[in-house]
């Protein structure tokens, strides 16, 4: 009876441990998920480029119509060199260049919206940098498989669900270390559940952008190589409905001591006008070094390439 009693109070005792062990094991198991979640909450959340209207110089401007009545030096027809830039004396002067989006799920520039400069600020800034820069020196890439590679990169897509093309083009434009960089890249398309933690009470744009990003994610882990597609994901339809702080075409104080308006025709291409001061004796004026920023947080930020656009088509 003793014997009987005791096999049965052991059996008891290994069935509560057992239990105890399973309470463990699962705690263990959620906090485990708790933190892989935290983690692809956190990655979600970080924005890659972060330049904004705060880093915008406000003080110094000038409004849209200053210098209406002056001469300006057309740069389409003027030396240029990657590292020097245009070589500019005082005066007035206008160029067209090529632009791209670095700010999905944000409405494309419109005539309501006025920019200002801003310097390329982010965690991804020296690939995105690469990317336009180096176009300048291999135009025969299109302009849309640049802009599908930095919609990539400003959304954290992985690298490896891009297409064949698409990575054959980032070995033409990044370095080694660049491309070592953009293949640790890796985010998938995120489930509607984590979504939904990540955006949690962040503002309404943001969470536009957010879900963008993870629209373009889906692309990329799909078949799809259709550029309209991905251009749909990534851009608000319509107008932005919030009025600009500042004027379209407004002039702003560079850093470097010249003045700039920045003039955006859709995403792809802007005019910029430049003045030089009479104080300078000349400027080194590089397209691609700058960033317009809108004052509307909700409109695309745009980052000028080196590359002409001259004859629009």
């Amino acid at each position: 009876m003793k014997k009987l009693i005791l096999s049965c109070f052991l059996a008891g005792s290994v069935l509560a441990n057992a239990q105890i062990f399973d309470l463990l094991k699962n705690t263990v198991k959620d906090k485990a998920t708790n933190i892989v979640g935290d983690k692809v909450i956190g990655a979600i959340t970080t924005e890659t480029i972060t330049t904004n209207f705060k880093d915008c110089n406000k003080i110094d401007v000038k409004n849209a119509d200053f210098g209406k009545n002056e001469k300006y030096t057309n740069l389409c027809n003027i030396p240029f060199s990657p590292s020097e830039g245009y070589l500019l004396k005082p005066g007035f002067y206008t160029i067209e260049l090529k632009s791209f989006c670095l700010h999905a799920g944000t409405y494309a520039p419109s005539k309501g919206d006025g920019y200002l400069y801003g310097p390329l600020k982010g965690q991804k800034k020296d690939l995105v940098n690469s990317l336009i820069k180096n176009w300048y020196n291999n135009q025969d890439i299109p302009q849309q498989k640049v802009q599908s590679l930095v919609w990539g990169v400003i959304a954290k897509s992985s690298f490896k669900n891009m297409s064949p093309d698409l990575q054959l083009v980032a070995t033409r434009l990044l370095s080694k270390n660049e491309l070592l960089s953009l293949s640790k890249m890796g985010l998938d398309f995120v489930p509607a559940s984590v979504m939904s933690k990540a955006k949690g009470n962040l503002p309404k744009s943001v969470q536009m952008v957010l879900e963008a990003e993870n629209q373009i994610r889906s692309f990329f882990s799909s078949s799809s190589s259709n550029y309209s597609e991905l251009e749909k994901l990534a851009l608000l339809t319509g107008v932005n409905p919030v009025t600009s702080e500042i004027s379209y075409g407004t002039w702003g104080l560079h850093p470097n001591g010249y003045w700039t308006s920045y003039q955006p025709h859709g995403y792809r291409q802007m005019t910029v006008r430049i003045f030089v001061p009479n104080t300078l004796t000349s400027v080194n004026y590089i397209p691609s070094d700058d960033v317009a920023v809108p004052a509307n947080t909700g409109s695309q930020r745009l980052m000028v390439s080196d590359v002409l656009n001259c004859n629009p088509q």
